[in-house]
This record gives structure tokens, C-alpha cells and sequence, in this order.
């Protein structure tokens, strides 16, 4: 940063370089500066003489850029450009409320993206930052206001509310079935095509442990499609891969438009579920108390927060 800092002009005669090479004037540059013309031609000089080259070829009433002048004027355009976009990026804007959620990658992309829209149209003055990791250290680890996370709801640290209880049971397209023409019997299951979540928690649900709770053989591993992200297992059964297991609360809308059918009536729950959590003993933002109170109510779930006055 040393090197960068003595190879680096200084900022405003940068500026001043950058006005007067737009619009071709010292005066003009001044004016938009709010500075004298002479002063702007002090500055442009003391960057020649730093860069030891000339930036301008001067006339009695104008002035033109050299051909290095051009291209330090392309460089320096885009770099005070990318500053500026950067500041404002940074800077505090009273009227937009910033809102830190994180989540794994399923919740992301089965309910919360899609669904977003709904609170957004309630609350058009919020910036949304999501964050999405299904490591579970990493997304405790995460800045946040509120999370949503699978697992028993014992956090250290954290405040919990369950959303809603985990539900498994298998689901596929139903142009998969056309390979059994008598239908395909529970019993056959450890034998079909199924597509499995590669999982990094021990508590997350797989085949193994559903075929395990319903009594049935582990599966033939040979025939297995085995991906690490959700919604890519979800996808692969819609597009008849084979047969995936679907959260109740993640596949409703594909069971709804017929895009995926429950072959079974078996299911299996279990005392984890997805759970909203936020710092303990902190009161949430207006933005992250509406957000809180709108999720509830989108699965039921009878609770209100109320924001700290900010």
C-alpha cells in the first residue's frame, strides 16, 4: 500500500484533470468546481510535473488534450467513477433500511426468494442483503439481524421460534411412474432411482435414515444420484431423474401445480424443523421486526414482534 501511495497523485487535481479534459476548458472546469480558473491550472500543472509529461496542449482560449493526456483521461475517468459508485454504496442513506438475513440454500431458493416479493411490496424502502450457506458454523458465524435455520431450536446466543416442523416423504415426477406400469410398491423403493442429498450436517435427512424409520432396506448405492445442493435434487426429480424426498413446507407449491406427486402416503417427522433465530436479548430494527412478523404469519405461526425506536 506504501508503493501505491508514492506512485499515486493526489485526488483533487485528478478532479480537476478529469473536469477540464470533459469540456475542454479550464474555466468551464472551474465553474463546475466551484473554483477559479487559475486555480485549476495550478493543479493540472502540479500533476505534470509530478507525472512528468503534458496533459494539455494550451491555446489562447482552449485547451486540447495531448495523446497522453487521452489516455490518462480514460484511466482517470473510470477510476473516479468506480470511487464515486463505491462511496455511494457505503454511505448511509436515510431512506432505505438495510436488512441482513441469512439461510441455507434451500430455504433460499424454494421459499424465501420466490416469496420476497410479498414482503418487498409491503416495505419498498428496504435493501435486502441475503446470505446463503448450508454450513451451518458459517452461517451462525455470519452477520446478521435474522436467520432461518434447520435444526432443534437450541442455539447458544440466539432466540428461536419454530416456523415449521420437518415433514419427508418421497416425491418425483409423475412421468416417472410411467416406468412401472403396475405402480410402484413401497417395498420397491430401495431399488428405485433415487436422488439423494449429500449433506453436511448429521441431523439433515436422507434416504438412509427415511428407508431406516420406515422399515425398510438400505438403498442399492450403485443406482443413487447423490447432489449437495437441495434445489438441485428437487429440479432433478421434476425433470424425472428419479425419486427425491420433498419438506413438506419446500415442495408444496411443485406438489400444487402437479410438477411433483407423492407416489406414497408415507412420511416421516422428526424433532428438527426450520426455526427463525435472532440475537438473544436484542431488540430487533423496524425492518427486521416486520420481517420477523411477516415470515410468522406466512407459516402460521401465531407470534408479533414489536421493533426498537431507533
Amino acid at each position: 500500500m506504501q508503493y501505491i501511495r508514492k506512485k499515486l497523485p493526489h485526488l483533487d487535481p485528478l478532479i480537476a484533470f478529469e473536469a477540464a479534459a470533459r469540456l475542454s476548458s479550464f474555466a468551464l472546469a472551474a465553474r463546475e468546481l466551484n473554483v477559479t480558473a487559475p486555480a485549476v491550472s495550478q493543479q493540472i500543472r502540479n500533476l505534470e510535473t509530478g507525472l512528468g509529461v503534458s496533459l494539455f496542449q494550451r491555446g489562447h482560449r482552449s485547451v486540447q488534450l495531448t495523446d497522453r493526456g487521452k489516455l490518462f483521461q480514460n484511466s482517470v475517468s473510470i477510476a473516479l467513477t468506480h470511487l464515486a459508485n463505491a462511496a455511494d454504496e457505503v454511505r448511509i442513506n436515510d431512506d432505505f433500511q438495510q436488512l441482513e438475513i441469512v439461510t441455507d440454500t434451500s430455504i433460499a431458493g424454494m421459499w424465501l426468494v420466490p416469496a420476497l416479493h410479498r414482503f418487498e411490496a409491503h416495505h419498498p424502502d428496504c435493501t435486502i442483503r441475503l446470505t446463503t450457506t448450508d454450513v451451518q458454523a458459517d452461517l451462525l458465524s455470519s452477520d446478521f439481524q435474522v436467520a432461518i435455520v434447520h435444526g432443534q431450536g437450541n442455539w447458544a446466543g440466539y432466540e428461536s421460534i419454530l416456523l415449521f416442523e420437518e415433514e419427508v416423504f418421497p416425491v418425483c415426477a409423475p412421468g416417472y411412474l410411467d416406468r412401472f406400469p403396475s405402480g410402484i410398491k413401497l417395498d420397491e423403493l430401495p431399488s428405485a432411482d433415487l436422488l439423494d442429498l449429500e449433506y453436511e450436517q448429521w441431523h439433515w435427512m436422507n434416504w438412509a435414515i427415511w428407508l431406516t424409520e420406515t422399515g425398510l432396506p438400505l438403498p442399492d448405492t450403485r443406482r443413487r444420484m447423490k447432489l449437495n445442493n437441495y434445489p438441485l435434487v428437487i429440479d432433478a426429480a421434476r425433470n424425472g431423474s428419479g425419486l427425491a424426498l420433498g419438506w413438506k413446507h419446500l415442495v408444496g407449491d411443485h406438489l400444487a401445480s402437479r410438477a411433483l406427486v407423492r407416489p406414497f402416503a408415507e412420511t416421516v417427522k422428526t424433532q428438527n424443523g426450520y426455526y427463525m433465530i435472532w440475537p438473544f436479548n436484542t431488540e430487533m430494527t423496524p425492518m427486521a421486526a416486520a420481517f420477523h412478523n411477516w415470515t410468522t404469519d406466512e407459516f402460521g405461526v401465531k407470534t408479533v414482534v414489536a421493533p426498537s425506536h431507533q
